[in-house]
């Protein structure tokens, strides 16, 4: 059942790139936690496959070494505190591969999943979060449940896996009771091995599925009504109503410098009634005629009758007055296309007004 806004709107459109942007600065993004534990797992298994021997060695030596020299320790109040934090330091400093790996992992699944982002109002304290009753309610919300589904679904077939790994290892246990320490040591690799490999698949199918939910769940969360979508449309494009009068404005300015020009036009073409575009041509001042003025229906009239008051010949060409409507707008120079066809009308009209055409 779709969402209702405050107004009890239902939300049915999909967010918009400016919702989805507002949510990112806010640190709202989708993130699944299943992703990360996947992927901080198998970075920390393969650290361990690849450095486990160094540190299986170096374990040993500090052990061997701490043995050897029982009766050279002295443990008392001087030196007991130089002891652990020399201990502490050896052991950060071994295990410090296995750290970097998986903080370096941490921070790396987080950028595949929603790339660079950095945001301080996801950590912002706000006193919302302190009201008990908010508490309770996101206890028991769908995303909660969601994620206990999850990790109970996550015990039950790691655990089921992990016992038919073992189990189907059982047969190999008896033998084990006559071998070797590393016999032993190497069949317990093998099998703890085995069942990581297969709670790392597990992981991996659970975290993609776990994926598709939270961007699903995300863009559910995000959800617009259509009245919202209407008043950010009118907010990013301005009002349509105050876009018209600006226009008309607009329009009004245009047409009010174009009728102060047309009366310098050379000639005006026309097609016969729906379209008119008025010429100039200065041969001192341009390299070619110039339109100075166009327009249709009643525009076209109007230019006409402006023409018919300042004796501005209107030549009627069809062909030639509406490709140079669709091709030129008021200011522009036409065409080479056109030069021979409206040199031939100026032609015409400089040899009955007795002037010499400009060169």
């Amino acid at each position: 059942m779709p969402k209702e806004n405050e107004q009890g709107q239902e939300k049915t459109e999909k967010p918009t790139h400016k919702r989805l942007n507002e949510a990112r600065r806010e640190g709202n993004v989708p993130r699944s936690m299943e992703m990360n534990s996947a992927a901080v797992l198998i970075a920390g298994m393969s650290t361990l496959l690849l450095f486990g021997g160094w540190l299986m060695n170096r374990l040993m030596t500090f052990s061997v070494g701490i043995y050897l020299r029982l009766g050279e320790v002295g443990v008392d109040a001087s030196n007991f505190q130089g002891y652990i934090k020399g201990t502490a330091f050896w052991l950060l400093k071994s295990l410090m591969p296995f750290f970097l790996v998986v903080a370096v992992t941490g921070i790396l699944i987080n950028l595949v999943q929603i790339g660079p982002l950095f945001s301080t109002k996801a950590v912002q304290p706000k006193l919302s979060k302190l009201n008990p009753i908010k508490g309770l309610k996101n206890l028991f919300n769908q995303q909660a449940v969601v994620r206990l589904f999850t990790n109970i679904l996550k015990l039950i077939v790691i655990g089921f896996v992990s016992y038919r790994v073992v189990r189907s290892a059982f047969p190999q246990f008896v033998p084990l009771m006559d071998a070797s320490i590393g016999a032993i040591f190497l069949f317990l690799v093998h099998t703890i091995l085995k069942v990581a490999i297969w709670v790392i698949a597990i992981l991996i199918i659970i975290a993609l599925l776990d994926l598709v939910y939270q961007r699903w769940k995300y863009v559910e969360m995000l959800k617009m009504s259509k009245q919202e979508v209407k008043e950010e449309h009118k907010m990013m494009e301005g009002d349509p109503k105050l876009k018209s009068k600006i226009r008309q404005v607009q329009f009004q300015i245009a047409f009010n410098t174009m009728v102060k020009e047309l009366p310098n036009a050379d000639v005006i073409v026309t097609n016969p009634t729906h379209v008119a575009v008025a010429l100039k041509y200065d041969s001192d001042n341009m390299d070619a005629p110039r339109v100075i003025g166009k327009g249709m229906r009643k525009l076209a009239q109007k230019i006409k009758a402006i023409a018919r008051e300042h004796n501005i010949p209107i030549v009627e060409d069809p062909p030639l007055a509406r490709a140079l409507f669709k091709s030129c707008d008021v200011g522009d120079e036409i065409p080479g296309q056109f030069y021979q066809d409206v040199a031939e009308i100026l032609a015409q009209i400089y040899q009955v007004k007795g002037e010499s055409t400009p060169v």
